[in-house]
């Protein structure tokens, strides 16, 4: 009971003042971030449990900025629910229709095996927008692939809790449909610009993906790669083997993102430029995505272009803009 109550506080907190602690009081502004028709957010938890401190923190700022949650009765437990249980869970907070927006408390370990179970038909019912990061690439991409819902990648929450306000600002104007211009730093150049829509995500989930067969068809994609500390050592078996499954054969262009690595940063950079004159797009680096305080939201439905010269331009507009 002590736990349900705790929820429901997040739950029905808009309707009084949420106390403020000084750290907070540092973060930036969230009011706004989601664009201006999400009023209720569904918050699912599919992979691993939630330091509590945190998840609070960031449910107090949300509810600050004006937004109703709906928390998923798995998302505090002290130990991760069965795989039916979060699959069920993450199928009806999709289906409920008082969710505008989807979000994941946070990443880990265990997604694949709920993707593995959804009902996919049942889904379909719904184009929900769904913003998922690190072990949700594996369910943003499946959804890509399937043709189901509105696929982003994005913070899941324990990551927006340091996100800075360079990307706070970044996200809302993706999420409100004015995204800025940006320029990126050209690995492997083309002659005309690059056009098409995003795809992509952790490298770990994206190699995973591509293994099992689930990946989706990256023609005319731009796939978009971060990497971690964690699965650096083995970056150039998970390229070389998307490489070798033609995956990047008939994409549009890559763009590496942050590459954490225990290497110094020249060599991770001259190992990616290495692998990128093996593929045969367009390759660009320095998008503010990954398991950094700066990352980004990327739509999977938002048409874009890169210049020769690297800028990259997101189409304007409401982010139901391509199916």
């Amino acid at each position: 009971m002590k736990l349900i109550g705790r929820l429901m506080c997040i739950i029905a907190a808009t309707q009084f003042a949420v106390g403020t602690t000084a750290a907070e009081s540092k973060r930036p502004d969230l009011t706004g971030m989601y664009g201006p028709d999400v009023k209720t957010i569904g918050v699912s938890l599919i992979s691993s449990v939630v330091p509590e401190a945190k998840f609070m923190e960031i449910s107090n700022r949300l509810v600050r900025a004006g937004y109703r949650l709906k928390v998923a009765p798995n998302v505090l437990e002290s130990k991760v629910a069965s795989v039916d249980r979060r699959k069920q869970l993450l199928e009806d907070m999709w289906m409920d229709p008082e969710v505008d927006l989807l979000v994941f408390a946070r990443g880990g370990q265990g997604a694949v095996d709920v993707v593995e179970k959804l009902d996919w038909e049942k889904l379909k019912k719904r184009d929900m927008r769904v913003i998922g990061f690190s072990d949700l690439t594996m369910l943003v991409n499946s959804m890509l692939a399937k043709g189901v819902g509105h696929p982003m990648t994005g913070p899941v929450l324990t990551t927006l809790c340091y996100s800075n306000q360079a990307a706070v600002n970044r996200m809302r104007d993706m999420m409100n449909g004015c995204p800025k211009d940006m320029r990126l730093r050209v690995v492997k150049g083309g002659d005309k610009p690059v056009e098409g829509l995003a795809m992509g995500g952790l490298l770990d989930r994206l190699h995973r993906l591509t293994l099992k067969g689930w990946l989706p068809d990256a023609t005319g994609r731009v796939i978009f790669i971060e990497n971690t500390n964690k699965y650096a050592s083995r970056t150039d078996e998970m390229l070389g083997c998307m490489l070798e499954k033609g995956v990047f054969e008939k994409a549009a262009a890559v763009v590496i993102c942050d590459f954490n690595s225990k290497q110094p940063k020249e060599a991770t950079r001259k190992k990616l430029e290495e692998f990128s004159a093996k593929i045969p797009c367009p390759v660009f680096s320095g998008f503010p995505y990954g398991h950094v305080p700066n990352t980004s939201i990327i739509d999977f439905r938002r048409k874009l272009t890169i210049s020769p010269d690297g800028t990259l331009s997101w189409a304007q507009g409401n982010g139901h803009l391509s199916k």
